[in-house]
């Protein structure tokens, strides 16, 4: 005889209304970040004094290091890539967070530890790391909803 009940609690889960909810939050915040992103490398020194930069701004951003832009890319387009996954219940989810989790330290180790980063940012200093915090917090989220078998 098939056992249709052991097949049926194997089933992956419906995404709980959290699950979504969380995920969708996370999509508008990384569908914004990759907007600036586009728009800081299609259109530089223009584009951060449209948003209100000063010159020292300008500059600093302007400058940034090869490996922090790296940092930065990995940042914005795996929590992009990420939250994608989640709406999609994949448990790619997890290591894409974690991705952009060490492109945010790429980016947080520079710009607020070996430069004059937290100067250039001004009263907005902090968002980075609450940023990373709530990066790393969906990554334990990923993890417990896998756990529960809400990701395939």
């Amino acid at each position: 005889m098939h056992d249709q009940s052991a097949e049926l609690t194997a089933l992956p889960k419906r995404l709980p209304w959290h699950g979504w909810l969380v995920a969708g939050i996370f999509l508008l915040y990384s569908l914004g970040a990759a907007f600036d992103y586009a728009m800081s490398f299609a259109r530089g020194a223009e584009y951060f004094r449209a948003s209100g930069m000063n010159e020292d701004q300008v500059a600093y951003f302007s400058q940034l290091p090869l490996w922090v832009l790296l940092g930065w890319t990995l940042s914005v387009w795996g929590g992009l890539l990420a939250a994608l996954a989640l709406l999609a219940r994949s448990r790619l989810s997890r290591p894409l967070f974690g991705l952009s989790l060490v492109g945010g330290l790429m980016y947080i180790v520079y710009t607020l530890v070996l430069s004059a980063g937290r100067e250039a940012m001004g009263d907005v200093w902090f968002m980075p790391l609450l940023i990373a915090a709530f990066t790393a917090g969906l990554i334990l989220y990923c993890q417990q909803l896998q756990q529960r078998r809400f990701l395939v």
